[in-house]
């Protein structure tokens, strides 16, 4: 008896331990889940002039993005999230920005985790969403943006397939091709697709390109454009539309939108 007596004092330890274990756990579970997030707050609807001019650019190496809101209003608070699949897995990087009357900011997402300059990045990314909330006293701006990471093609596609881009590209660059939710400057005319841009961390040329872009509604004067980062270019070279769809040869990235005469 007294040689068995050791081992069951040795369970009994063990047992208590566990089940203490799995009583803090259960505590930590519920109080997880019966956490609420912030509240979304009363949506308000935002014009095209309104809204943020958003881009995101990918690092040489496609794990990182650089993300830059411009031509912010009207915002006391800033939240992102980014969403993506990675080997199947749902992954994302969140983040809030308190603004002090900035009117742009820029952002590093990194695609990964790092911990003592010792970085695990996610693997096989090639889509995702983009999600902003803009907050004020008044209430919430919610935007959305989904992107496509690309690299070693020819074409270059926004998810949604309205917007397609086809030349001789770097092999080794990797493209980001998304909605830019906003214009970087207004447009006279009267906006009927887009904007959709694409953003790289190399060269911006592109040889023998040719942009075609989905029309949101019907319009026979529907032109091309393109902004290079100073003013909207009209893209007339071998220009046409047809059948919703415009399309013309580029020779450079950029953000590009379909607009008409309001008239």
């Amino acid at each position: 008896m007294k040689k068995i007596l050791p081992i069951i004092i040795v369970i009994i330890v063990i047992l208590t331990a566990i089940g203490g274990f799995l009583i803090w756990r259960g505590k930590r579970v519920t109080q997880e889940a019966t956490t609420e997030p912030e509240q979304e707050g009363v949506l308000i609807e935002t014009a095209l002039e309104e809204r943020p001019y958003v881009t995101l650019t990918p690092r040489a190496d496609g794990r990182e993005f650089t993300l830059e809101i411009a031509r912010i209003k009207n915002a006391k608070k800033i939240e992102y999230e980014l969403v993506y699949l990675s080997q199947g897995l749902s992954r994302g990087v969140v983040g809030t920005v308190d603004l002090k009357g900035e009117s742009e900011i820029s952002r590093k997402l990194l695609l990964g985790t790092c911990s003592r300059n010792v970085c695990k990045y996610d693997e096989g990314v090639e889509e995702g969403t983009l999600t902003l909330r803009f907050r004020d006293p008044n209430g919430v701006r919610k935007f959305v943006s989904d992107f496509h990471l690309q690299q070693g093609e020819d074409r270059l596609s926004s998810k949604d397939g309205n917007f397609t881009l086809e030349g001789k590209l770097s092999a080794d660059t990797f493209y980001i091709t998304m909605a830019t939710i906003g214009l970087p400057q207004e447009i006279k005319e009267k906006m009927v697709g887009g904007p959709y841009g694409i953003f790289a961390s190399g060269s911006k040329v592109v040889k023998n390109g040719a942009v075609g872009l989905t029309l949101s509604e019907e319009s026979t004067g529907a032109k091309l454009y393109s902004w290079q980062g100073t003013s909207w270019q009209e893209e007339t070279d071998k220009f046409e539309l047809k059948d919703k769809t415009l399309s013309a040869s580029v020779a450079s990235l950029a953000t590009f939108i379909a607009a008409a005469s309001s008239e």
